[in-house]
Parts: structure tokens; C-alpha cells; sequence
């Protein structure tokens, strides 16, 4: 027990003094706001840590400094969004404070840290301002590129002042402009050998348009479901469709080969002296060995069609998968030490009946579900 206290209690020196270092480092970079934060983190933890009050002392008049020349230069430079700007200077001055006035022992060392949560409140109708008009702008340029962008204003606008005008309205309005509208038509299988359903396949792809759609700008919609939203001019036309397959191509194969293995203990005699001693000698045998393989194989094609006055296909790309269930039999004549082991075990099979057509169609789907679903997420991580 005294062991483990002792190990705590160095752990946690070491902790304070490594917080205690990095503090320092960042003050010696320049990065006073962050020496500030680290310093009053570790004085909250150890109050009269020496060294995070001398870092203290030194790096926040220094932060406020730094913020106070960044907002001079940003004034007279003109800068884009520059009340955003302000307002993000701000907070983290206000950031400091509220660090400082929530540890004792940084406020021994900054006993009046300042707040500017007034000046903020000021600004902050200015930058919502910024922001709103940025959205206004992006919004008239007409495409859904730019309709995101304005989005993104538009919650910034928000933020800062909710409600601010009708930001609302343009909330809803650039978002709606941004969504890529897609109609997936995932095709059934079409047979009039097989009677097979691709249902657990679509399962997998609908599953992947649901990752996909994790992309709050994404909606994917099938023909009924578009129907019924009044999406009647989607963006883009995902097409799944099973082109050609074939399931349970069966090919057997025999190959019959005679084995021989010589140094094989065939028997035993017993000598004059009457001891006995083993005769070595060679065995043979003739195996048949039987090899049964059903391959399935397809053919699935995906396109996607930009929507449009010339419906050009900008995804148009066939994805080939195969399947071979294969089972081994034999038989033998003759003495079974002439045989390999892998020949024994094949011979102690019995011939069984392929999988079902239903079994096979899912195997060879598998990998064409995994290339559909690898383009798809490609493809659509730009969006």
C-alpha cells in the first residue's frame, strides 16, 4: 500500500512538473495564450507551483498584448471578416479570464485579469452581419457548391446573434440548394433459369447509401420513395444491375493414378535363432480421385447519371464477381500405405450434393458487393 501511494505521488509530481515545462516551452515559442492556459491549469491543481506562477506572471500580459496588436493591424489592414476575426480574439481573451477567476492560486499571481465580454456583445451583431451577407453572396451564385458555403454562413450568422434577420429562412434555403438528390434504382434479378433473390445483396448496398448519407448533404431515394417526396428532377440516377450470371456450372474431374511406396514393413519371419525380424518391401495401389467444381459467376453494372438536358453518365463500369464450391471423393484398390496422406482423406469422403442455387448466388455476390461498395464511398466523398 505504501509502495502504491509512493508511486502515485511521484507520478503526480512528474505530471506537474512536464505540464509545468510544456507551459514554459510554449512561452518561449510565443504562444502566450496557450502558456497562459497550461500555467493556470497546473496552478489550479498545485497553487504554489513556482514555476507555473513565474510563467504565468510573464505570459499573460504578453497574450493580451499580442491579442491587442493583432486587432490594431486587423483594423487598419481591412481584413475579410474581420468583426469574425475580432470576435474569436475575443473569446479568448475571455477565455483567459475565466480561467484565471476560476483558480485560486493563478489569481494570487493575476489579481485583475481583464474581460471583455461588453466589447464582445458589440461585435458581435457586426460579425453575424459579415457572415449573413457572405451567405447572401453565396447563395445568388446559383449552384449547390456555393449553396453549401452559404450554409455554413448562415449557422455562423447564427451563432453570433440567433435569429439574426431571417437567417432562419436562408438556413433552410441553402441547405435544401445543397442536397445532392440521387434516385437509386436497384434493379431485381432477371432469370428464366433460376429462381434466386438479390435481396440480401441490395441489403448490403442500401446499407452502404446509408453510410454514405452520413454526408448531411447526401439523400439518396428509391423511384417510390421519390415519388412520394416530389423529388421529380433528382440531380443524379444510381442504376444497380445484375447484366448476366450464371449460377452452378458444374465440371467433374477424375484422375486415376497408380501409387507405389517401397521400404513398407509387408511382414515377418522368424530366424533359425527364433527371432523375428520384419520384411520390408513395396506395396502398391490405384486410387481415383474425383473433383466436383460448380462455379457461379456474374455480372453486376453500375451507372450513375448526371440528371440533365444530355443525361450524360459520368459512372458507367461493369464489376465481375465468381464463386467455385468444390468438393473431393475417391476410391482405391490395393494396399492404402501406397497412398499420400491427402490421398486417404479424399478417399474417406463420400460424393455430396452441391450447395444450393440460392447459397451460390450469394457467395459470388460477395465480392462485387465489395467493389460496388468501395466505388460508391469513393465516389461520393467528394459530395
Amino acid at each position: 500500500m505504501k509502495i502504491a501511494k509512493s508511486i502515485c505521488g511521484i507520478l503526480i509530481i512528474l505530471s506537474v512538473v512536464v505540464a509545468c515545462t510544456t507551459a514554459k516551452s510554449q512561452y518561449e515559442k510565443g504562444n502566450y495564450y496557450d502558456s497562459v492556459m497550461r500555467s493556470v491549469e497546473k496552478l489550479r491543481k498545485s497553487p504554489n507551483n513556482k514555476n507555473a506562477r513565474e510563467t504565468l506572471a510573464n505570459a499573460y500580459p504578453q497574450a493580451v498584448n499580442a491579442f491587442m496588436d493583432k486587432l490594431e493591424n486587423q483594423d487598419h489592414a481591412n481584413v475579410d471578416f474581420q468583426y469574425t476575426k475580432a470576435a474569436g480574439t475575443y473569446r479568448k481573451l475571455n477565455s483567459m479570464y475565466e480561467s484565471i477567476q476560476r483558480s485560486p492560486g493563478a489569481q494570487q499571481v493575476i489579481s485583475n485579469p481583464k474581460k471583455y465580454y461588453k466589447t464582445l456583445d458589440r461585435i458581435k451583431p457586426l460579425a453575424a452581419d459579415e457572415q449573413f451577407e457572405a451567405g447572401l453572396y453565396q447563395l445568388s451564385m446559383g449552384n449547390r457548391e456555393n449553396a453549401k458555403q452559404a450554409y455554413y454562413y448562415f449557422l455562423e450568422a447564427d451563432k453570433f446573434v440567433p435569429g439574426y434577420r431571417n437567417v432562419g429562412e436562408k438556413i433552410d434555403e441553402s441547405y435544401h440548394r445543397s442536397i445532392l438528390h440521387v434516385v437509386a434504382n436497384l434493379k431485381p434479378v432477371q432469370s428464366r433459369f433460376y429462381e434466386v433473390s438479390a435481396d440480401l445483396f441490395y441489403k448490403q448496398v442500401e446499407n452502404t447509401l446509408k453510410q454514405i448519407e452520413n454526408n448531411e448533404f447526401i439523400r439518396f431515394y428509391s423511384p417510390e420513395e421519390a415519388a412520394n417526396n416530389n423529388v421529380q428532377n433528382p440531380d443524379q440516377i444510381l442504376e444497380v444491375n445484375f447484366e448476366d450470371f450464371v449460377v452452378g456450372e458444374t465440371h467433374t474431374k477424375e484422375t486415376i493414378e497408380k501409387m507405389e511406396r517401397d521400404s513398407v514393413v509387408i511382414g515377418e519371419i522368424t530366424l533359425d535363432s527364433g527371432r523375428k525380424k520384419e520384411v520390408v518391401g513395396t506395396v502398391n495401389a490405384e486410387v481415383a480421385l474425383y473433383r466436383m467444381e460448380v462455379i457461379s459467376r456474374g455480372l453486376v453494372n453500375l451507372s450513375i447519371t448526371k440528371n440533365g438536358m444530355n443525361d450524360k453518365d459520368i459512372v458507367y463500369q461493369d464489376l465481375p464477381g465468381e464463386f467455385v464450391w468444390f468438393h473431393e471423393w475417391g476410391q482405391f484398390n490395393g494396399d492404402q500405405r501406397a497412398l499420400s496422406d491427402e490421398q486417404v482423406v479424399i478417399c474417406q469422403n463420400k460424393r455430396i450434393t452441391p450447395a444450393p442455387p440460392q447459397q451460390l448466388f450469394v457467395e459470388f455476390t460477395k465480392p462485387i458487393q465489395s467493389q460496388l461498395h468501395n466505388k460508391l464511398i469513393s465516389f461520393y466523398k467528394n459530395y
